[in-house]
């Protein structure tokens, strides 16, 4: 698939779970016990700064960081020249690619259009464990956020010379989107997705064949990884 990588490796899909109990007795005491509590990011982390990114038949996603400068990710662009974008209050516009840097796959865009609204970077790599949203256009659905974790320290890992592993629902079309701390500041950018093949048959010679299926789990490119490019690029 041309707008999303993948990396052949078997994953077992993880599960976060919000529990919350509360206690009551007669003539007592109320006691309330909360466990594992998931502290949503605001919403201003997300919609406003995010952007569908449309490249010929194939789309992505982006996340804009003020001054009309979008990151997303290098495969999302590819060698196109100019893109079309689309700002989650519906703004379309065009949008020049000033670069793209393959071995850490991300790509700065910008455009002259109106975009209202910007998330800042945090020039770090998020850590294990760490609470995250993504937001970004699955399958071609528009502006959707998706909420897990950090499930593995930074890596080198296939083509991508440093990532992060998530936890979070992540499919063909998040590519190049945001992450999002709890704060609402960007920690890093979508760039793909595992690829765990089912046995699905045997071929004509008898051999096993697959079929590739998506686990959920995702790959983020730090945004300390981000905030390097940028600068060697201003210098």
């Amino acid at each position: 698939m041309r707008y999303y990588r993948f990396a052949a490796i078997a994953v077992v899909t993880l599960a976060i779970v919000l529990f919350g109990a509360v206690k009551l007795a007669p003539s007592q005491p109320v006691y309330t016990t909360v466990t594992n509590t998931i502290v949503q990011a605001p919403a201003t982390t997300s919609e406003d700064s995010s952007i569908k990114i449309s490249v010929g038949n194939g789309l992505g996603s982006g996340v804009h960081i003020g001054g009309g400068n979008i990151v997303t990710a290098a495969h999302v662009v590819e060698d196109a020249k100019a893109v079309k974008i689309k700002t989650n209050a519906g703004v379309e516009s065009d949008a020049a690619v000033l670069w793209i840097n393959k071995d850490y796959d991300i790509a700065l865009i910008h455009t002259d259009g109106n975009v209202a609204g910007s998330s800042e970077l945090d020039c770090r790599e998020p850590r294990f464990g760490e609470q995250i949203q993504a937001v970004g256009n699955p399958l071609g659905m528009e502006f959707i956020a998706s909420f897990g974790r950090v499930a593995g320290a930074g890596r080198r890992l296939g083509n991508w010379k440093r990532v992060v592993v998530t936890d979070m629902t992540t499919v063909m079309g998040q590519s190049g989107g945001g992450i999002f701390a709890n704060d609402g500041r960007v920690v890093g950018i979508n760039v793909g997705v595992t690829l765990a093949p089912l046995k699905s048959g045997k071929d004509a010679a008898g051999a096993d064949t697959y079929t590739p299926t998506m686990t959920g789990f995702g790959f983020v490119v730090p945004a300390s990884v981000v905030c390097d490019l940028l600068a060697r690029r201003a210098s």
